[in-house]
């Protein structure tokens, strides 16, 4: 059960350093507000569109990591030190699949490099690191 628990923490902690981005870039771009305004129907309110959207990213984050948690509870009995982590295999699974959606990420909008790099950062630390750890203590 710690597994799960220590999931729905690692995803909820990686929810908000995403949301935190969105946040910044939605500040730094002169034309997302027109633009989401434009696909609204008539007369929603953008800020309650956009809270909106806030809560569900939480929530769906959250549920990733408690799937992610799930994952790790069925191999925890197999795991093994290494890497700075109670499960070296876990970890090493989570690296490759956050280098591969980061080449990925990259790939598709190169000028966005720096995002890309910092939530593939928090997402290897949040579900490759703290996860195993949390699970483990």
């Amino acid at each position: 059960m710690e597994s799960l628990f220590a999931g729905f923490v690692a995803g909820a902690a990686f929810g908000l350093v995403a949301l935190a981005l969105l946040a910044n870039t939605a500040v730094h771009s002169p034309t997302l507000a027109a633009d989401l305004a434009r696909l609204l129907p008539r007369g929603a309110s953008l800020p309650l569109v956009t809270a909106g959207i806030a809560a569900a990213a939480q929530a769906l984050w959250t549920l990733f990591g408690l799937i992610i948690g799930a994952i790790y509870w069925a191999i925890r009995a197999d795991a093994r030190d290494g890497l700075g982590s109670p499960a070296w295999g876990f970890t090493l699974s989570v690296l490759l699949l956050v280098l591969a959606a980061l080449v990925l990420a990259v790939a598709i909008r190169p000028g966005s490099w720096r995002g890309a790099l910092l939530l593939a950062a928090a997402a290897a630390a949040c579900f490759g690191w703290l996860l195993p750890h949390l699970a483990e203590s």
